[in-house]
């Protein structure tokens, strides 16, 4: 006997994972994409011989969801390098990390990142949290904010704002470190373990990879969902669907729910530039953090040096990705961030070429506080209907995945 109809709404990761796991339970989940096609926020383009990725974004191998849905092997992963290129207003200067890169132990050393202190304090944080687990890095910091730990670990405001700022403000998408503190605990880890990488076919690899398993589901792009109720979903265009078996909203659900729109999501916004350079920018596969008050650029990174394929054409020169402190939407900002590319990265004034600016809105979920796990019944908003994404815990790919697993999971548990 078949199983009552379930839909699911987003087609993101979390979306995808949800379907994935209602396969395994025997169903043949609806899933419905506003958009042409999966990925949600794992989004790439292909722009004039390009990959571009809509936003800045890197694949962390350690995420625990990761290596339970992903086959890195196929996905054709290429890691950035453990450290950082900092270019401040008179210095630039690299530093690697000495414990994955012992071989840099002495440019590590002296580098004029931070103090000695820092260092060795440095160090001692990550052996400390090297040997937590997962949920140890998130018990007792979900509230406490990230500079507010740092300032409590004593480090200093030269390392704070030559590598903690930039490069957590990069990941967390706002510059004051307000994120709490358990985030940072958990990004730190996965980075002391694991490494930053880039699918050889761009972020939304990701997702197609998610997408090319399902066996059992019926994925309807463009078609946008306008209202959820009870076993009911509605359509834009009006069309009324069935959902006996339950729903699953992968997605922001105020819109959908407007008796959830007390409770709903704030979001973080990131600017993110593209640039062409027909000169070679060698930058040893290392993400440059710029701690410059007056760059409009917080962090750039050579794309194609790491992930070759990111250039689908044989021709010379380098691609760069530039994220921005702030969201600009003017023309004037652009061409001010073009200048201090080149001023940072000391390229000719006639070398870049610009490519697109993309402007995610809703980037990263604004969440205070944070969590990484909870049981699998938490997201349940109605009789049958569950939330799924990374708003549910975490802003991170880890935190969309371990949602839609327990959306599904608490459906399968709690029943229409």
């Amino acid at each position: 006997m078949p199983h009552p109809q379930i839909i699911i709404i987003g087609a993101g990761a979390a979306g995808l994972v949800a379907a994935s796991e209602l396969e395994r339970a025997g169903h043949r989940p609806l899933l419905l994409e506003a958009e042409d096609r999966v990925g949600g926020r794992l989004k790439t383009d292909e722009v004039d011989g390009f990959l571009l990725d809509r936003g800045f974004q890197v694949l962390l191998t350690e995420y625990p969801e990761v290596k339970r849905y992903l086959d890195l092997d196929a996905l054709e992963v290429k890691s950035f390098r453990p450290g950082g290129h900092v270019h401040t207003r008179q210095q630039r200067f690299r530093f690697a990390d000495p414990m994955r890169e012992p071989a840099q132990l002495i440019r590590s050393a002296v580098s004029p990142i931070g103090t000695w202190s820092d260092k060795i304090k440095l160090a001692r944080l990550g052996l400390r949290l090297r040997n937590k687990s997962v949920e140890e890095c998130f018990r007792g910091f979900t509230e406490q904010r990230s500079i507010d730990y740092l300032w409590s670990l004593g480090f200093s405001e030269q390392i704070v704002e030559r590598f903690f700022r930039p490069f957590f403000g990069g990941i967390f998408l706002e510059q004051e470190l307000r994120t709490p503190a358990a985030m940072f605990r958990f990004i730190f880890k996965m980075f002391g373990h694991g490494s930053a990488a880039l699918p050889a076919g761009g972020i939304e690899a990701v997702a197609k990879q998610l997408a090319g398993r399902l066996r059992q589901t019926e994925i309807r792009c463009n078609t946008p969902v306008a209202q959820v109720r009870e076993g009911t979903v509605v359509l834009a265009d009006g069309t009324t669907l069935d959902a006996p078996g339950g729903i699953i909203i992968a997605c922001p659900p105020e819109k959908l729910m407007p008796q959830l729109a007390g409770g709903g999501v704030r979001w973080k916004s990131t600017s993110n530039l593209y640039f062409y350079s027909n000169r070679r920018l060698k930058e040893n596969r290392l993400i440059n953090l710029v701690s410059d008050p007056t760059s409009l650029i917080n962090t750039y990174a050579v794309l194609d040096e790491v992930a070759p394929s990111y250039k689908l054409t044989q021709q010379g020169g380098s691609l760069i990705s530039v994220t921005l402190r702030e969201t600009v939407d003017r023309e004037s900002q652009i061409g001010q961030a073009e200048q201090d590319l080149l001023r940072h990265s000391r390229l000719p004034n006639d070398s870049l070429q610009f490519l697109r600016h993309y402007i995610v809105r809703h980037a990263l979920p604004d969440l205070h506080p944070v969590a990484f796990r909870q049981d699998a019944t938490h997201s349940r908003v109605a009789k049958g209907i569950y939330l799924a994404g990374d708003h549910q815990l975490n802003g991170s790919l880890d935190a969309a995945l371990r949602s839609g697993r327990l959306a599904a999971e608490g459906l399968l548990l709690g029943g229409g």
